[in-house]
């Protein structure tokens, strides 16, 4: 199984976390998504408005007919699926479990999550707004 049109790609954009205590924070973002002979790569790098940087890469194993297992640096971190224009997918990390919705809406890539906890402890949730990268983005 391939991805479809609307999710690979390079994709750069902006996006926003909220934070249960009230604080939010604006970000940019290079995102991409490429198949493999298994299944698919999500990689990004968020650049935040205070200097900090994360950058990720996550690996999407077919497992089954549209579900899929997530891992990172060969390590399972979690489960997913992808159906119609509608990818999911969650995984634990330091003790947190994250979820992520990936969709296309007016040829934009929109990206949601939330975590059960940020590095501060609290609960936070994001939106990002993502167009296909141009030459030279």
């Amino acid at each position: 199984m391939t991805i479809p049109n609307w999710l690979a790609g390079t994709y750069v954009g902006s996006g926003s976390w909220y934070e249960a205590t009230g604080r939010s924070q604006n970000y940019r973002i290079r995102h991409m998504n490429r198949g493999t002979d298994t299944g698919f790569e999500i990689l990004f790098k968020h650049d935040f408005e205070d200097g900090s940087v994360v950058e990720a890469n996550f690996t999407m194993t077919w497992t089954s007919l549209n579900l899929f297992s997530v891992s990172t640096g060969g390590k399972l971190m979690g489960n997913g699926y992808l159906m119609d224009e509608f990818c999911h997918y969650h995984l634990e990390v330091g003790g947190a479990f994250v979820a992520v919705n990936l969709t296309p809406v007016a040829n934009r890539l929109r990206v949601f999550g939330s975590s059960t906890k940020n590095k501060e402890g609290h609960y936070i949730a994001w939106s990002e707004g993502l167009e296909l990268a141009k030459n030279g983005d």
